[in-house]
């Protein structure tokens, strides 16, 4: 199968050139405030900045969809980067970055970590953050910088293939049994993306489990605290898709399809 990898005109929209231009005026406005509150303005820019730079290299590793075939009969490329894709990813497992996508992603981790420190000095001036004790400042960061970080998998999904008809039940079905049946979500995996599904021909449905054979296969991918990738978990499914017959937890490294 032959991928049409974008280039760095066409993998950009209209509609992220608006982005683009709102995102640079709020960037714009917020660096305007902050140089009003404090003369080293210039430090936190270039501190946010960078922060935003290596979320941004960061996600390259930590978020990747591989190329799936979940809503897409033919087979669809992946991508890896969060929120938005910096980087596609082909049939043969390599990734090819777009540098257009990398920038829009960049701007945009800029904005979230300016718009992210102006919550926490409006927060630090209710607090009173310079009369406040060295613990109570550590115990400040850590309830409203790094615990909502940490937990912000529970918020928002992981970048997934969006599947439609069958699959999405499939998809839905698997991830039920995975939260519900074998528990696989709770104090250490706080979210399930889903990375591919597979039906299974009639002819091909020689493995059973318990007696009952398998006609459908869906991959997960799950993920810890601040987005860690943590395993893959392989759900097999009855050919109704609607039982969920055994559970395969893999390592990262261990693809679902052997």
């Amino acid at each position: 199968m032959t991928l049409q990898l974008p280039t760095w005109f066409n993998a950009i929209a209209w509609r992220d050139l608006l982005f683009t231009v709102a995102a640079v005026v709020m960037v714009t406005l917020l660096l305007i405030w902050w140089s009003q509150q404090t003369r080293y303005w210039y430090r936190l820019a270039f501190g946010t900045f960078l922060l935003a730079f290596l979320l941004c290299i960061a996600g390259f590793f930590l978020f990747e969809v591989p190329p799936y075939y979940a809503g897409c009969p033919n087979g669809c490329p992946g991508w890896r980067g969060y929120p938005r894709p910096v980087a596609v990813v082909d049939v043969r497992g390599e990734a090819h970055l777009q540098s257009g996508n990398f920038a829009l992603n960049l701007l945009m981790l800029w904005l979230l970590w300016l718009a992210a420190s102006l919550i926490w000095r409006l927060l630090g001036i209710a607090f009173q953050w310079e009369r406040r004790s060295l613990r109570a400042r550590l115990l400040f960061i850590f309830f409203f910088a790094l615990l909502p970080w940490a937990l912000l998998p529970r918020a928002l999904n992981p970048p997934q293939p969006s599947p439609a008809g069958e699959d999405l039940r499939l998809a839905n079905n698997a991830r039920r049994s995975a939260e519900f049946t074998y528990r696989i979500t709770g104090l250490w995996v706080l979210r399930l993306a889903l990375e591919d599904v597979r039906q299974l021909p009639s002819d091909a449905q020689n493995r059973t489990v318990a007696g009952q054979p398998i006609g459908n296969q869906v991959c997960l991918r799950g993920y810890t605290y601040f987005y860690v990738p943590w395993r893959h978990y392989r759900i097999d499914l009855d050919p109704s898709g609607r039982t969920a017959l055994d559970l395969s937890e893999l390592s990262l490294k261990t693809p679902c399809w052997q």
